[in-house]
């Protein structure tokens, strides 16, 4: 939030420059973003008075404008059509850097040199209106800066605010009792009083349709209402803190929400018909908004309506068709309290993001409608006419909420916080926090007031001392307590295995969203009905929890593929299966892929050598690729194995389905990968047992075979190793070769044994078993 130095300033009494304000709330609070001086992206901007307008000889919506900047008179091109001579405006001089990015310099436009800009509000980065020029007022000091006249010399501090303080913190009156507290005093502030008159004369009434969704809703009848322009101080606080000025009661209104958190909002009671009521939409039914766009609702969006029409978006943004006028004389003050879920939900799925909304979403007290109610109607009064009469008031609060109690063991704190804070010292940080404390021995019974609503356990209360206290007054030392040993979590030992074995390999990892949209289900050829829906999405592409990462890892590679030619990725994530049970049955799964734009036809083998080699490094040696007897979707029907060890099902390798590719526009073969992590780690054994090296030698012979083309390898390996036995100690794939229907393999086999030299005519005997059983078994023929 943008805060005013100088307002903070008023509210907390503190004598901190801007930049030690700064430092102390980021040490024990917030963390700081910027410190902007008035001046910031204005230094080259003046006020300027306009002395003559021409028509541009060269151009029909361009104007030639002399200006008068004090020391001289510039010629300016301009395109705006609001000004007229005698008008003081901003004059971007050249050089100046503003802050929605704009650089100036003088050039020349149509044949027609332009020493310089007249300024919107848009183009000097204060406000969002860039229709026309920015008119300042005619008492304006031509060439003074910009900065000085509208800043009064003040600064803006940007804090961020957390969503757990947004409740007391996005206001001025919020941040002024925390700099209080840091400083050892109390907040000092009066609001006001507020009377209200819920007579049977009431001129009007409230209905809360819903009281879960509007919590306490104030309606104050306001007559005898002059709109004019808000007092200067009151819109140069504005315009500080990023907010446009418009009237006196629009300003009032941000003005209260500035300074307390609370937000406003005023109808015009002339456009208004019978009592306000609070209720759902109806579906389909439009509002038109203060951004003059039209929006068609649900039933579960909130609006605050009248006997006919819905009037606003509920904490949102007002309607446009109540909007205030200058031909307003009275209004309806609202002030008001909405579920902050019900608000977040109808802001996305509106696309808007206002002031309002952002402090509703994150939970308003309920009783802070009637402070700031006050505190507006105390302003009207002074600056909205000489005849201001509060006609009526009426106030829905339905489930009134009250301060709570918390007790705080002295003990557990001092243990908690490490450090022994003497308990005067906690008390005074308490009630400087606006906490009532009634001490005891051993503990304080502490009222919370219902500004703070994220206090709810005393740790939330040893949480406040100690950051108020100092955290950095803390001693540091180490805990007194037994250290217990944790539990080795072997899963993650595997994953982060994992990891570094495909690193190793060549692949780079991705880390992609759990969730998918329904076009993703069915690019896939997925069902919907065998995910879990996600009940409040972000957004319609995260709307079904996944099943299968491989729809992430195709998104990866059609990106990937518009600057690489060659890539390996995968992904260690979960899945979320059996959707009709009340928990999901997740599971970690390892999936990855391979595109190879100049081997497209070898990249199947290339990454299953990837993952034997992966299986071997996890001690997983017997694993088998083998046909399935379904390929699911997604893979390929004929160009896809399942991986098999000892007996079960660990995974699947193949190529995608052409026809999923397309559909991620993917133009080119891609071979991908499924493993589930939870069958490898019951199968690997990350330690490793050595053996020492064999003292006899080993012979290697070469077999060379023609063969069918639908005998797999697998079965050729399976073979050699029974015909030969023990003396067989390995048996690798060299060269391969497919002509017209039948296959060309050749084949080293390491023949020897670990208990003696075998003879000549042993290892030729053990060649010549194996040559025989694949001859009888396989159909082989050997090539001599």
């Amino acid at each position: 939030m943008k805060y005013s130095y100088n307002w903070l300033k008023e509210l907390s009494g503190t004598k901190l420059s801007p930049e030690k304000m700064a430092d102390l709330l980021m040490m024990h609070s917030f963390e700081l973003e910027e410190i902007l001086t008035a001046e910031t992206g204005l230094e080259r901007v003046v006020v300027g008075e306009i002395k003559a307008i021409k028509k541009h000889p060269n151009a029909d919506r361009l104007q030639l404008t002399k200006v008068n900047i004090g020391k001289q008179t510039l010629d300016i091109v301009c395109g705006a059509m609001n000004i007229a001579n005698g008008q003081k405006v901003p004059v971007a001089l050249d050089g100046a850097k503003l802050l929605s990015g704009i650089v100036i310099k003088e050039t020349e436009i149509r044949g027609v040199k332009s020493k310089g800009m007249l300024c919107s509000e848009k183009d000097m980065g204060i406000g969002e209106d860039h229709e026309g020029i920015m008119i300042l007022p005619s008492k304006a000091k031509v060439g003074e800066g910009l900065g000085t006249y509208i800043g009064s010399n003040d600064f803006q501090i940007q804090l961020d605010v957390l969503a757990n303080r947004g409740h007391d913190a996005l206001s001025h009156v919020g941040m002024a009792r925390e700099i209080c507290a840091l400083e050892n005093k109390k907040l000092k502030y009066n609001f006001g009083n507020f009377a209200k008159k819920n007579s049977k004369e009431a001129k009007f009434g409230i209905k809360i349709k819903d009281p879960k969704l509007c919590r306490r809703y104030i309606g104050t009848l306001i007559e005898g209402i002059d709109v004019t322009p808000s007092p200067e101080w009151i819109q140069t606080r504005l315009k500080v803190c990023g907010v446009r000025p418009i009237n006196n009661i629009v300003d009032i209104t941000n003005y209260v929400m500035l300074e307390t958190g609370q937000p406003l909002h005023a109808f015009d009671s002339k456009k208004t018909t019978g009592n306000i009521i609070v209720r759902r939409a109806k579906n389909g039914e439009v509002v038109k908004l203060l951004d003059e766009k039209e929006y068609r609702l649900n039933e579960n969006n909130l609006v605050i309506a009248d006997s006919k029409k819905a009037l606003a978006l509920a904490g949102v943004m007002g309607g446009f068709e109540s909007s205030i006028s200058s031909d307003t004389s009275s209004i309806i003050l609202e002030s008001a309290n909405f579920d902050p879920v019900n608000i977040r939900k109808t802001r996305v799925g509106c696309g808007l993001n206002t002031e309002s909304s952002y402090r509703f979403e994150r939970d308003i007290d309920p009783n802070l409608a009637e402070i700031a109610m006050a505190r507006a109607i105390d302003l009207i009064k002074k600056f909205c006419g000489k005849n201001i009469k509060i006609a009526s008031t009426a106030d829905m609060y339905p489930n009134k909420i009250n301060p709570w109690k918390i007790r705080l063991e002295l003990a557990y704190a001092d243990k908690l916080l490490g450090e022994k804070v003497s308990l005067i010292r906690i008390k005074t940080i308490l009630e400087n926090l606006g906490m009532s404390v009634k001490s005891g021995t051993k503990y304080f019974d502490v009222e919370i007031p219902t500004i703070r609503l994220d206090l709810k356990t005393q740790e939330d209360l040893i949480e406040e001392i100690g950051r108020i206290y100092g955290y950095e007054n803390i001693f540091a030392k180490a805990p007194c307590i037994e250290l217990q040993t944790p539990m080795r979590n072997e899963q993650r030992i595997l994953e982060d295995k994992l990891r570094d074995i495909l690193i190793g390999s060549g692949f780079s990892e991705m880390m992609n969203y759990s969730f998918y949209s329904q076009s993703d289900i069915e690019k896939c050829g997925l069902d919907a009905k065998n995910h879990f829906e996600v009940a409040n999405p972000m957004n319609p592409d995260q709307q079904y929890m996944r099943t299968s990462l491989i729809p992430g890892i195709l998104k990866n590679i059609e990106l990937n593929l518009k600057n690489f030619e060659k890539f390996s990725i995968f992904e260690i994530g979960r899945i979320y299966l059996d959707p009709n049970a009340k928990i999901p049955d997740e599971r970690a799964i390892l999936s990855g892929a391979l595109v190879d734009l100049e081997n497209k036809k070898n990249i199947f083998f290339e990454l299953k050598g990837k993952m034997e080699a992966l299986l071997d490094c996890l001690g997983i040696e017997s694993a088998d690729f083998v046909e399935p007897k379904l390929a699911g979707t997604i893979f390929h029907p004929s160009r896809t194995v399942v991986i098999k060890a000892n007996g079960k099902i660990i995974g699947c390798l193949g190529e995608i389905n052409p026809q999923v590719s397309s559909e991620y526009k993917i133009k080119t073969r891609v071979a991908a990968f499924e493993l589930n992590i939870a069958d490898i780690l019951s199968l690997s054994s990350l330690q490793k047992e050595y053996k020492s090296i064999s003292k006899f030698p080993s012979v290697k012979r070469d077999v060379s075979m023609y063969i069918d083309e639908k005998t797999k390898y697998a079965d050729i390996k399976s073979k050699i190793y029974n015909a030969g036995g023990k003396l067989v100690l390995g048996v690798e794939l060299f060269d391969i070769f497919e002509k017209e229907g039948e296959k060309s393999m050749a084949l080293r086999v390491e023949i020897g044994s670990r208990e003696k030299t075998l003879t000549s005519e042993e290892i030729d005997g053990v060649t010549k078993k194996i040559i025989e059983k694949l001859e009888k078994d396989l159909k082989v023929k050997v090539r001599k």
